[in-house]
């Protein structure tokens, strides 16, 4: 799968103009609403990473969450239309909500409150913004996952390559709400890309890809009982006999225990229950 830089295509998508239609909506300059969009991408992004460095099970939740029907992967070329009015800017900004909370295990809030403070913009629009971000980053993974024929075993790498790009963008504190007790941005990145390095390990041997074909020489192989089947990068894919749906649940979210301690768990805030529309495991 070829790389991707997604700071850069954040920038590249949410603009000038977008900038400008967001100024009118939420009343906050667009050089402001610039700086949320950088830090606040920055910490999605390390949020997502660190979930998915947890293990193979947590990749597969991430990767759910960003093949969910919520998630537009024509953002790129519609985003400028998705925020000029009100309504869809509220759909942006729920389907960024959901994103965050199913794929880190992390309320938004936590995240756009962090942000707020670091650039000194309002919190209630700091919210909006991160969330409309997550949205937007969601889709441009979305995007190029489906463009290279992407499956979920190639999301560890991805991320792997956005943690140098990510770094400036962190701090400390960044890192104490992501859950790390130890809140250190140079070890939580040696962390997490060394994790994401096993997790990548334990989808090997990689599958072939959608539409690549099969020669005789493929004959022998498949008589051979394989680990996995074929994982299709899609809404839908399968995982031996587990398929993944979009239905509407209930979830209340809860930290990994795998891995490190969440925010929720450090401060000992009660976890809220929402109804979101995301996918659930159902048996063939």
């Amino acid at each position: 799968m070829k790389r991707i830089n997604l700071s850069a295509a954040l920038r590249a998508c949410a603009d000038d103009v977008v900038h400008q239609k967001l100024a009118q909506q939420v009343g906050l300059p667009p050089h402001a609403i610039e700086q949320v969009f950088a830090s606040s991408a920055a910490i999605l992004i390390a949020a997502l990473a660190a979930r998915a460095a947890e293990g193979r099970d947590e990749t597969i939740a991430v990767f759910g969450a960003l093949m969910s029907r919520t998630i537009n992967p024509r953002i790129r070329d519609e985003c400028a239309t998705w925020v000029e009015s009100t309504g869809k800017l509220k759909e942006l900004e729920h389907a960024g909500f959901t994103l965050v909370a199913h794929a880190t295990g992390i309320d938004a809030t936590e995240l756009s409150d962090h942000v707020a403070a670091r650039v000194a913009v309002p919190a209630q629009a700091t919210c909006a913004l991160t969330c409309v971000c997550a949205a937007i980053v969601g889709g441009l993974i979305k995007h190029h996952m489906l463009i290279e024929q992407a499956d979920v075993s190639d999301l560890p790498g991805l991320f792997a390559g956005q943690l140098a790009t990510i770094a400036e963008h962190l701090n400390d504190d960044s890192i104490d709400v992501l859950g790390y007790l130890h809140a250190d941005v140079n070890a939580f990145l040696d962390q997490v890309s060394t994790r994401l390095t096993s997790v990548t390990a334990d989808f090997e041997p990689v599958r072939p890809r959608i539409g690549e074909g099969t020669t005789a020489i493929d004959a022998p192989a498949r008589s051979q009982p394989q680990p996995q089947s074929h994982i299709p990068a899609h809404n839908r894919y399968e995982i031996g006999k587990v398929f993944v749906n979009d239905i509407r649940f209930t979830s209340a979210m809860q930290p990994s225990q795998m891995g490190p301690v969440g925010p929720a768990a450090k401060r000992g805030k009660p976890t809220s229950r929402r109804t979101w529309k995301v996918f659930a495991l159902t048996t063939a």
